[in-house]
């Protein structure tokens, strides 16, 4: 977490170290420093200290940072969760394990003989010789995605005519 009262601006006269507008770059965090350095309108009243600290004060995190730290609400799990799990939720599929029969989360569209086992059989593919259950498992995975997609774009061409019905 950014301490915003105790922003310390230190100055130099050369080009060591790094620096913009006169102002130390290393005892900026990185979103400060990314300010200074994308913003070059800045460097007109870089002289002020006091202008650079309110400057900096009142810059916002990026989008892209703001958004690693939000919540979205997964309808499946039915909770809310990051984007990173969020996206990893939507790019599984439930699954059973070929040799176990245990329910597993495999990954859409990855057809590795590893996402059709559970990790606690994965010694079972050192094996010179495959597994027919794993074999069969991920022949049933590819109808399975190809299945979803179908569905999806059935679904997409739906949606995709009622709005061009709607803007005639």
């Amino acid at each position: 977490m950014i301490d915003w009262r105790n922003i310390v601006i230190k100055r130099t006269n050369g080009p060591y170290p790094k620096n913009r507008y006169g102002i130390i770059l290393s005892n900026l965090s990185k979103v400060h420093r990314k300010f200074l350095v994308e913003n070059r309108y800045i460097k007109r009243w870089a002289n002020d200290d006091q202008f650079v600290k309110c400057a900096i004060k009142m810059q916002k995190p990026s989008v892209r940072d703001a958004s690693s730290a939000r919540l979205y609400y997964d309808w499946e799990n039915k909770l809310p969760v990051t984007q990173e799990a969020l996206r990893e939720n939507y790019n599984t599929i439930d699954w059973v394990c070929a040799i176990s029969k245990k329910p597993i989360k495999a990954k859409f569209m990855n057809f590795d003989l590893e996402n059709f086992v559970d990790d606690e059989y994965l010694d079972v593919l050192k094996a010179p010789m495959v597994d027919s259950r794993i074999l069969k498992s991920s022949i049933e995975f590819r109808k399975k995605c190809k299945e979803l997609l179908l569905e999806q774009r059935q679904e997409f061409l739906k949606v995709a005519k009622k709005s061009a019905k709607r803007k005639l």
